[in-house]
């Protein structure tokens, strides 16, 4: 069985597992949990290669293996699996190589594998560019989000966000391997994400695309896309950006829950 990773679990109920996206940890998740936990039991990692967890970052099939062996971890035989953004992927990849363990489906401004990809996704991956890219802006963000004001400004703007752990972001993007784990998981953003394109017709969970008309990381027309390709129910979140699960908790916990 794969390490668990670390985890807040909260809650009593029907299990709900949420994973974050590429960066991110499970403060993204915060204040989605807070809503959620209230009916459900809530399970919440950092991702391998990111927060408490750290070590090395995984693709894909990686990353749901550390999640299955979250649940085999709290005797969990089944959850409703929510994923924002990378981990959207992730959560598909579940629903697709575990059936069994996905009770529903939430795809948060997901990636999709019908994505076309672009210049920069591209040089992100690439094995020149990538780390340096990658090293470059997780550096200099960690310092500006180590900031008071600009971290004041932070919690203001992204009230679903786990403020408590901001501190810990910053150094983990500053001094640590999260640029690393950013260039890992890029490269299985173009090289391994499009393999799951063939089966998504396999996916029997009942499902749910949530999107923002004002995403510029992650189109929304994909996940409309992913949507009717899979049979799911679309919501869509209007005025808000791909920071879905940080912005917006509440309606995202009530699209999931």
């Amino acid at each position: 069985m794969t390490a668990p990773p670390a985890a807040r679990i909260e809650g009593e109920g029907p299990a709900v597992l949420l994973l974050h996206g590429q960066p991110g940890s499970a403060a993204d998740w915060h204040g989605v949990a807070e809503v959620l936990r209230r009916t459900h039991t809530v399970l919440i990692p950092d991702r391998p290669g990111y927060g408490r967890t750290g070590g090395r970052a995984t693709g894909f099939a990686g990353n749901v293996r550390s999640a299955l062996g979250l649940l085999d971890s709290q005797g969990v035989e089944s959850a409703a699996v929510a994923g924002h953004s990378w981990g959207a992927g992730i959560a598909l990849a579940m629903a697709i190589e575990a059936p069994e363990r996905v009770r529903s489906l939430a795809l948060v401004a997901p990636v999709t594998p019908l994505d076309r990809l672009g210049v920069v996704d591209r040089l992100l991956a690439d094995r020149h560019v990538g780390p340096r890219a990658a090293y470059a802006a997780m550096r200099t963000l960690g310092f500006a989000l180590d900031r008071f004001p600009l971290r004041r400004r932070f919690a203001a703007a992204l009230p679903g966000f786990g403020s408590e752990r901001v501190q810990e972001l910053a150094r983990d993007w500053r001094d640590g391997h999260a640029w690393r784990s950013f260039y890992v998981e890029q490269r299985a953003l173009v090289g391994e994400l499009p393999e799951l394109r063939p089966h998504i017709g396999e996916v029997r969970a009942p499902a749910t695309v949530i999107v923002a008309d004002r995403d510029r990381v992650t189109d929304p027309a994909n996940g409309r896309e992913l949507a009717a390709a899979i049979g799911a129910r679309l919501v869509e979140i209007p005025g808000a950006g791909h920071l879905l699960p940080m912005r917006e908790p509440e309606r995202v916990a009530a699209a999931i829950g």
